[in-house]
């Protein structure tokens, strides 16, 4: 990027409006101070694996002024002092052709409307007014509970005690911030947590039909089509990683990742294409929340639109009740059950090595990083040892003693927790089988080579057999 353009995004920060609206969608209302615990960026003169999230410089939410100068890609803190956040991604993603969304902005938008119609109807009727903003390459729909609420009782009782990352959060959290996070507070993300999978599976199965790519969770690579390899994301995985781990990018916030990730999108589009602003759709249309993106107009639009978070607990307690009386909280209790009651037994089997499992699926468990890392791959897993009568819970086990081996794995567990990561991640797939809205019809051997699953071994099996025995297991 040269200085001129990172100028234009600093010259953009310098509207008064575009950082009124920043800091009111950090929870700065009124002229009161933030009520996000930080704030999240990326430098504009990184390149390359340096321009992600993971390895951003965070800094308490006060500080934000230092992103301004820099001219950076902003993100707030999921973890409030005042609020739970209620949150989920919708993007649109292409693995042959990943800059997609940037060089055919109108085609790969409108390849999200059907499930973005979706969410919001879902939404509606549960009384869940979700604040819709327009990224890159997708949307994110985000709210908030008050603390103080009585539904945060009812989140926190949902999962069976609090999480493991709860102990060590003052080992993550960035430097000058001294808050604590309650229990019930971590208690109660795990429970949203569960909730928002739920609300996920309602627009799932309805959103199935509507598209004609795809529709997954949490960037999950899926097989060859018409368009390549493009899926719909319904993307909820930040609730596998610690609460004060993850952040989100904030509304009239900069867009640049295109501009930086030239190793994904190519060097053409990384100079050809401008960087652009998150700007809130708010009920627009498609082709005219797209124009809206444009530096110049989003600071104009920033100046006669507010951005708060709505306050959405009564939503989230109707929603907390209909997922209560649900398949997917039934197979969450029998999974919590079998976490508690199969942890010692399954520790004194030593049973850490599948037998009888196709090339395939021992691949990643021999070779975890990074296919362990990756959706795909665990989703694989999973689907691979569930075909054989394995239970979800010890699956979970199994994905956590790889992450927790000797795998040359650097800084990747800093800010994560292996426990939360693979409980999460094997807990989302098996319930899409539980729930009979995975029919695994890419579990096939077809499918595993077009998604990079197998590893070319010579192998007589056939994974139609083990989608057979996976489909009569669930």
């Amino acid at each position: 990027m040269s200085n001129a353009e990172r100028r234009d995004v600093a010259a953009y920060y310098t509207a008064l409006a575009v950082r009124r609206r920043i800091l009111e969608y950090c929870g700065a209302l009124e002229d009161a101070a933030p009520t996000a615990i930080y704030v999240a960026g990326i430098d504009p003169s990184w390149r390359g694996a340096d321009a992600r999230w993971e390895v951003g410089m965070r800094v308490p939410a006060s500080r934000i002024g230092e992103l301004f100068e820099r001219g950076a890609d902003i993100a707030r803190s999921l973890w409030d002092r005042e609020n739970l956040l209620v949150h989920l991604d919708l993007d649109y993603q292409n693995t042959d052709y990943e800059g997609e969304a940037f060089s055919h902005p109108a085609e790969a938008f409108f390849r999200l409307e059907p499930v973005y119609r979706v969410i919001r109807q879902e939404c509606g009727k549960f009384g869940l007014p979700l604040y819709c903003l327009m990224t890159g390459c997708g949307y994110h729909f985000t709210g908030r509970v008050a603390l103080a609420s009585p539904v945060l009782s009812r989140l926190a009782a949902l999962p069976l005690g609090a999480p493991a990352w709860h102990g060590s959060v003052a080992a993550r959290r960035p430097p000058g911030c001294p808050e604590v996070m309650t229990e019930t507070h971590a208690k109660a993300y795990l429970g949203l947590g569960r909730v928002v999978e739920y609300l996920a599976h309602r627009v799932l199965r309805r959103a199935e039909a509507l598209t004609s790519i795809p529709v997954v969770f949490n960037g999950t690579v899926v097989g060859s089509g018409v368009r390549g390899r493009a899926a719909v994301s319904i993307d909820f995985s930040y609730f596998g990683d610690p609460l004060d781990a993850r952040h989100i990018r904030v509304a009239f916030g900069g867009y640049q990742t295109h501009r930086l990730r030239e190793d994904i999108v190519g060097p053409r589009l990384a100079r050809t294409v401008a960087p652009m602003a998150a700007v809130p759709r708010a009920g627009r249309g498609l082709l005219g929340t797209l124009r809206l993106r444009d530096l110049d107009r989003a600071a104009g639009l920033a100046g006669r639109t507010q951005v708060a978070l709505p306050e959405v607990s009564a939503g989230v307690d109707r929603l907390v009740t209909e997922y209560s009386s649900s398949s997917l909280a039934a197979f969450h209790r029998s999974f919590d059950d079998s976490i508690v009651r199969g942890r010692d037994a399954w520790a004194a089997s030593g049973r850490v090595d599948p037998r009888g499992v196709p090339p395939c699926v021992a691949w990643p468990l021999q070779q975890p990083n990074d296919r362990l890392l990756q959706p795909a791959f665990i989703q694989h897993v999973t689907r691979g040892l569930m075909s054989t009568g394995w239970d979800p819970a010890d699956i979970a086990r199994l994905v956590f003693s790889r992450y927790a081996s000797d795998a040359a794995w650097g800084h990747h567990w800093s800010l994560r927790d292996r426990w939360a990561r693979a409980e999460f991640d094997v807990r989302i797939f098996a319930g899409l089988v539980r729930a009979g809205l995975d029919e695994a019809v890419d579990f096939n051997c077809v499918s595993a080579q077009e998604k990079g699953l197998c590893p070319g071994a010579d192998c007589r099996l056939n994974l139609l057999d083990a989608r057979h025995q996976l489909l009569e297991h669930a």
